[in-house]
């Protein structure tokens, strides 16, 4: 395997790319040790070479200590963040702010789930990000705009916020949608990404969506290949 080319790699790599900036620029308002932040990302930043260019399949990858490694110190990262956040009752104060805060849950998943994507038959790059299905429960015009609308979803596990130009979404429709890079939208951040307003079944179960559409695939497909293309 071409490690070095692996779009799951070249995610990864994007990520801690993020987590690096997000430590660096402090952009996190909060009472926490940011060197510990820092030596957490200095440890993976040294071990992805190793992964990235190990040129080894992918189940012999998630075998390699260097991927064991690399995932456990941004655990640790993953642990201080959320100590902090849960004894400061941590919320952003603005939208930068709450960018910032999305950015580094967005890249802690993609690092910490980095094994598990390893693991699929399938190394599409569509595959290199998670694709949910996802159920509105509210929606709300984005104040300012003729054409965005806020959705609150759940993937049965959590809330997310959904901010789409997708005419007529409602609440009770099951949609699928990729957790992708945060992008704020007229003061609004969106966490994920609707992969086209063609409703899932009703049965669908919320979740990771192990079989998604075709056209569900393109299009996530042509967002990861916009991330990897800056890290090539």
């Amino acid at each position: 395997m071409d490690t070095a080319k692996d779009a799951r790699v070249l995610v990864l790599e994007d990520a801690l790319r993020r987590l690096n900036e997000i430590v660096g620029n402090r952009k996190l308002r909060m009472h926490i040790e940011y060197s510990k932040l820092a030596d957490a990302l200095k440890i993976a930043g040294t071990l992805l070479y190793e992964v990235k260019y190990s040129y080894v399949d992918a189940k012999a990858l998630v075998e390699l200590e260097a991927t064991r490694n690399l995932v456990g110190a941004i655990v640790e990262f993953a642990d201080l963040l959320s100590d902090a956040v849960e004894s400061q009752a941590y919320k952003p104060q603005s939208v930068n702010e709450e960018m910032a805060f999305t950015e580094a849950q967005y890249s802690l998943a993609i690092v910490k789930g980095f094994e598990r994507r390893l693991l699929r038959a399938d190394d599409d790059p569509a595959q290199a990000i998670d694709i949910l299905a996802v159920e509105i429960s509210q929606t709300k015009a984005v104040e300012g705009s003729a054409k965005l609308t806020e959705c609150r979803c759940t993937d049965g596990s959590r809330i997310w916020t959904i901010v789409t130009n997708i005419a007529d979404v409602e609440a009770g429709v099951k949609l699928p949608c990729a957790v992708l890079p945060p992008a704020e939208m007229m003061g609004k951040v969106s966490e994920a990404m609707f992969l086209s307003g063609a409703p899932l079944s009703e049965n669908t179960e919320l979740g990771p969506l192990n079989n998604p559409p075709s056209h569900a695939l393109d299009q996530a497909r042509a967002q990861v290949l916009q991330i990897t293309k800056r890290m090539t």
